[in-house]
């Protein structure tokens, strides 16, 4: 595989692993009676991740010609 595929691969394991651990983080909590802050922090930064690497945010606010 190239190297930009290899980058790309890698990047989206340590995606769905951050996520993973993420979700175990946010069941630990709301099974534990933790504060509900510590669980809209949790939801806030899957959300994101999900906004960043699943749904490309960061291209809309790209100059049209970069790619």
């Amino acid at each position: 595989m190239q190297k930009a595929k290899m980058d790309e691969l890698k990047r989206g394991v340590l995606v769905f692993l951050g996520l993973a651990i993420l979700t175990v983080v946010e069941y630990y909590l709301g099974t534990h009676e933790a504060a509900a802050i510590f669980l809209w922090v949790v939801a806030l930064l899957k959300a994101g991740l999900v906004l960043v690497y699943f749904m490309h945010i960061g291209r809309v606010f790209r100059s049209e010609g970069e790619h």
